[in-house]
């Protein structure tokens, strides 16, 4: 339910825990300020808050589209602004520019007809030998030998986060599970807030056959 109130006091890193983002800035000399009250008012909860006597305003963000749109569009003006903090999960956010990617991907998600079509990807087994070598352009060999060529099995997996692909890898002999390390770098990454992400979904999905050249 939208909960909409003057408040006396305001915990932003207690509500972090219970709303994507929550949003704080003071009242503003921008034109646009009236505008991004406007946009605010709209959220999943929107608040006011006297500190040392002037006017601070908190916006929380509800897990969905409608409030992403309006966080996007709140961060597009106010990240210039003096005195803008960005929570979640406990945290203070120090870039604005990584949130907004981070919201602008999961708006992305769900304009889609399955989100996961946009989110999870399938990729090879991250710790398979067989794949070490692949894409060299360079190959070097001592001994002019013929070569065997063999179908090798390689095992396929879904990775849960389109964005976090890119910025991750795994790490082998590590004694944390697959999804606990993508996990981890997520909160890294500042991207563990997204409402779709979901580590677990880690999973094998199949398998692909490859040529292995061998040498007698």
């Amino acid at each position: 339910m939208t909960d909409k109130q003057l408040a006396n006091k305001v915990d932003p890193f207690d509500a972090s825990l219970r709303y994507m983002l929550v949003l704080v800035f003071p009242k503003s000399t921008s034109k646009n300020f009236s505008l991004v009250l406007n946009i605010a008012e709209g959220a999943e909860r929107y608040a006011i808050a006297e500190i040392s006597g002037k006017p601070t305003y908190f916006v929380c963000f509800g897990a969905n589209q409608a409030d992403a749109g309006r966080a996007v569009a709140i961060l597009d003006y106010v990240r210039t602004w003096k005195g803008v903090q960005i929570f979640s999960r406990g945290k203070l956010l120090q870039n604005s520019y990584h949130v907004a990617q981070v919201i602008n991907c999961y708006l992305e998600s769900q304009s889609c007809r399955d989100y996961q079509a946009h989110c999870h990807s399938v990729i090879d087994d991250p710790y398979s030998d067989d794949l070490e070598h692949q894409g060299l352009s360079l190959s070097i060999r001592l001994v002019d030998k013929p070569s065997l060529k063999q179908e090798v099995e390689i095992v396929r997996y879904l990775f849960p986060c389109s964005f976090l692909k890119n910025r991750f890898r795994f790490q082998k002999g590590h004694p944390s599970s697959s999804a606990d390390q993508i996990q981890a770098s997520a909160v890294k990454n500042d991207c563990d807030w997204c409402p779709n992400f979901e580590p677990d979904k880690w999973e094998k999905v199949g398998t692909r056959t490859i040529l292995k050249e061998f040498f007698e």
